[in-house]
């Protein structure tokens, strides 16, 4: 049976600015969250907006308490918008090891409900068997370093709402993510920074690349 808007719930975790004067990474933050409410905000029966200091670990994991509870949810889907590193993710309050937190979701008993996890975070690969392990049916991560937020979101985002698959919502975003990397690469390297080697915003997905909005 399709899955229709009345019966399914996003939650957007968003934190990436770590003050006033963090000027790039506010900008990245305000568009990530216009993005995503603009592209899928009559998709879904609710928006639940973890953005800034309500980023957190609790209240992530609360938020999937809550929504798996509601008898009309059947369906939960997950943008994850924070800093990554190898196996952690960073909310406001600090650093969280995906296998820990893993476990936490797994503990909910929700896993019936937990459809898609689609992470910007860097490495966030190498937190996609995480979430598969705790109820996720699809996982969505870049490889190294993601700095492809500007040629990625809008248009994965835009095929998602209207019922493509998750491989064919990634697919018309590989060739521009290419040649965004390289750029990317060429500014980190002018302005001597240290993520300049590792920029591979290349997605893989991890479960069910056949999933659909409406699954």
């Amino acid at each position: 049976m399709a899955i229709a808007r009345p019966n399914r719930t996003l939650i957007i975790v968003n934190h990436l600015a770590s003050g006033d004067t963090d000027y790039l990474y506010r900008f990245i933050e305000s568009a990530g969250r216009a993005t995503v409410e603009t592209t899928l905000g009559d998709d879904y029966a609710s928006l639940v907006k973890l953005y800034g200091g309500n980023a957190t670990r609790a209240r992530f994991v609360a938020a999937l308490r809550r929504e798996g509870a509601k008898l009309a949810v059947k369906r939960i889907d997950v943008v994850f918008m924070l800093h990554g590193s190898p196996g952690k993710v960073y909310f406001h309050e600090g650093s969280a090891e995906t296998d820990a937190l893993a476990d936490d979701i797994a503990a909910l008993n929700v896993r019936s409900k937990l459809r898609l996890m689609y992470s910007t975070c860097c490495y966030g690969d190498s937190h996609s068997t995480d979430w598969l392990r705790a109820g996720f049916d699809t996982a969505i991560g870049a490889k190294k370093v993601n700095a492809n937020a500007a040629v990625e979101i809008a248009p994965l985002l835009s095929l998602w709402q209207f019922n493509f698959k998750a491989s064919e919502c990634l697919a018309p975003t590989i060739a521009p993510t290419g040649a965004n990397d390289t750029v990317a690469r060429a500014y980190g390297r002018q302005q001597q920074l240290s993520w300049a080697g590792d920029v591979n915003s290349s997605k893989v997905i991890r479960g069910n690349a056949n999933l659909r909005i409406s699954t």
